[in-house]
């Protein structure tokens, strides 16, 4: 049972509307009845607080968790519904395979020779029988690693792994507690007090949990668990020069412990010393260790993330697959695997932590939180950007991270901070944006819009060399600014009629494009000088073959409205189409210098411009605008004309 099985466990009867509960619980239930498990689940731990001896409560998220796969709540689940209902049975065994999927093996054992005094009949129990003697060879072998021997060892090994648990279910001062009583029994237990640097650290107590972890390597000088605690607090306080020589200590340490080739995976992770992580796999390796002998899935994940970071593809693969083999859904380990199978402009650069994980204590908590308040006031937007430039003040440190977020804060983070970069304009986002743009994490798409600010800026050229398609190119950017506001404002009775005579325009048929007409002529009354209403007019007298009075009704739009650009695009195709080229440039190429577009003036412009491209066999040209044009606009349907027509010739980009 070294791998946890989802179906494992049984989930008690809910007795849905069996109790007289209160307000909060019965909308708690309305959420579980429409399967809106977060919300649920929000408003459930909260009254888990308020009224722990309400058993339906503990009921409730012991069926979410098992029904979401959250397993740490599942444990705290089956807790709370024991001390409420101490013998089900059920629920005994429940928690003993919630322990174990948690990786406490200690408490595991102890709640399953529980289960097994109350109910050997159990229709667990003779797994739980197997489970046990597992659990006992590798309890002896894990309580004499720490250095504890006999029953009063055994105890002490009990509560450590009790302090763990509270300490990663986020029950700081029950951890505390409970590691405080392991030192008292026991004070040379350097284990105790490396939990209790993590938990200052988690309180936010970044000072005290260094000193904690200092203090502890004074003990042990060698210990892998507080050297790479250390190496994890300093590096996220923003001082890697202080890391770097624990660091060091830490890869060639030989200290014995639990789970001690993660711990180091971990602190060198934090480094960003890919080089040494994959040197602490080949040793793990050399020495056969297995999962079975305490590699946890975190190992595997952080092998993998430095192996795809040195273009060792296929070892890294096998690492992440291991990783989820072992806990069915590790969810770092497969948001990896799936991006690394994606093609090569598709993929963001493998990451080993959640983006919050780069930052302090209650950092990436106060950001979320400041989005939420904002979106919530009624000036949004003006009170976003207030509220974001007060907590970047308040939060230095999240300026410091954005190089490291960007380059392995994963998906969430890149998108994040160009977004703010993009909103916000502030020289250390702009700075960090740039050096993004001109690396290699990332997909295409994003760096190229990295890229774009960062010329908007003027911090790189318009010409520059960009990694697109797994290779360096010298690309044009595009650094014109995008907007979807509409081109033309119209009265809504126009907008109604613009709208339908445009649907029966797309249909390209005589008798629709009459009854378009009569609609476009009704909206010409009511707005006569609205240039989108002409050139619609000409395209609705086109299909209907009067080809003439078409032509001759564009003519005077570019006339009149010589920046409408539909009417330029027009005007252009006729000229590129009759071969007069040279004139078709003097309208297309001065929109070149042009700072702002609506997406369909885009997309109707970069059509015109690559037929002039493709009219004068610059086809090399022509490719690299159509790659630039699928990164601003990737849902235009005339990119499926254009890829056909590159495909006909040699200069197509290679993929």
């Amino acid at each position: 049972m070294a791998k946890r099985k989802k179906k494992s466990t049984r989930v008690a009867s809910l007795g849905f509307g069996s109790k007289n509960l209160d307000s909060e619980l019965k909308r708690a239930e309305k959420y579980v009845a429409k399967e809106d498990w977060s919300t649920a689940i929000n408003i459930l731990l909260p009254l888990s607080e308020q009224y722990p001896d309400e058993r339906h409560i503990w009921e409730l998220l012991n069926y979410l968790s098992y029904e979401t796969d959250n397993m740490p709540l599942y444990q705290k689940s089956c807790e709370g519904w024991l001390k409420v209902q101490p013998n089900n049975i059920d629920v005994i065994y429940g928690l003993g395979g919630a322990y174990l999927a948690n990786a406490h093996p200690l408490m595991a054992l102890q709640t399953f020779r529980q289960a097994l005094a109350v109910d050997p009949d159990h229709e667990f129990a003779e797994e739980a029988r197997t489970t046990v003697k597992e659990l006992e060879e590798l309890a002896e072998r894990l309580v004499e690693e720490i250095g504890l021997t006999g029953e009063a060892g055994w105890e002490t090994a009990v509560l450590h792994e009790q302090g763990q648990a509270y300490l990663e279910s986020g029950n700081y001062a029950a951890a505390r507690e409970a590691e405080n009583e392991v030192l008292k029994r026991n004070p040379e237990f350097v284990s105790a007090r490396n939990n209790l640097s993590l938990i200052s650290w988690q309180e936010g107590k970044v000072d005290e949990a260094i000193a904690t972890a200092q203090a502890a390597l004074e003990e042990t000088q060698d210990n892998v668990h507080a050297l790479s605690n250390l190496v994890h607090f300093l590096v996220v306080n923003g001082d890697d020069a202080a890391a770097r020589p624990y660091g060091d200590r830490l890869k060639v340490s030989q200290a014995q412990g639990w789970d001690t080739w993660t711990k180091k995976v971990e602190g060198l992770s934090y480094l960003r010393d890919d080089a040494a992580v994959v040197e602490v796999w080949e040793q793990a390796k050399a020495a056969k260790a297995e999962a079975e002998d305490g590699l946890s899935p975190m190992f595997f994940h952080l092998a993998g993330v430095a192996l795809a970071r040195l273009n060792r593809k296929d070892e890294a693969v096998a690492q992440w697959e291991t990783a989820v083999k072992l806990y069915d859904t590790y969810p770092l380990a497969q948001e990896n695997l799936t991006d690394i199978r994606h093609t090569v402009d598709l993929r963001h650069g493998a990451w080993p932590f959640f983006w919050q994980q780069w930052l302090l204590p209650g950092v990436a908590e106060d950001f979320l939180q400041t989005i939420s308040t904002s979106l919530q006031s009624k000036q949004r937007e003006k009170n976003l950007d207030k509220n974001l430039q007060q907590y970047l003040e308040h939060h230095p440190d999240f300026l410091r991270k954005t190089p490291i977020l960007l380059e392995r804060g994963g998906p969430p983070a890149q998108e994040l901070i160009l977004n703010l970069a993009e909103q916000l304009r502030l020289p250390e986002l702009l700075a960090a944006i740039k050096d993004f743009a001109l690396g290699q994490n990332g997909i295409d798409q994003i760096r190229y819009r990295a890229a774009v600010l960062a010329s908007q800026e003027n911090l790189i050229p318009k010409k520059v060399t960009l990694w697109l398609q797994g290779e360096w190119r010298e690309v044009q950017l595009m650094a014109y600014e995008f907007h979807s506001d509409p081109p033309i404002q119209h009265s809504k009775a126009v907008e109604e009629l613009l709208a339908e005579a445009i649907y029966l325009l797309r249909e390209m048929d005589d008798a629709a494009a009459q009854e378009a007409e009569a609609l476009l002529r009704q909206a010409l009354e009511k707005e006569p000088d609205a240039p989108d209403i002409l050139n619609n007019l000409s395209k609705a007298l086109e299909i209907q073959g009067r080809t003439a009075e078409a032509i001759e009704l564009r003519e005077d739009i570019l006339e009149r409205f010589p920046d409408y650009l539909f009417a330029r695009m027009s005007k252009a195709a006729e000229l590129i189409d009759a071969g007069d080229l040279e004139a078709a440039a003097a309208l297309l190429l001065p929109l070149l210098e042009r700072e702002r577009f609506h997406f369909l003036e885009f997309g109707a412009f970069s059509d015109a411009y690559l037929l002039l491209l493709t009219a004068q066999k610059e086809w090399e040209k022509a490719s690299k605008w159509f790659e630039m044009w699928d990164q601003v606009d990737p849902e235009n349907p005339r990119l499926d004309y254009w890829a056909e027509e590159f495909d006909k010739h040699i200069w197509l980009p290679k993929s």
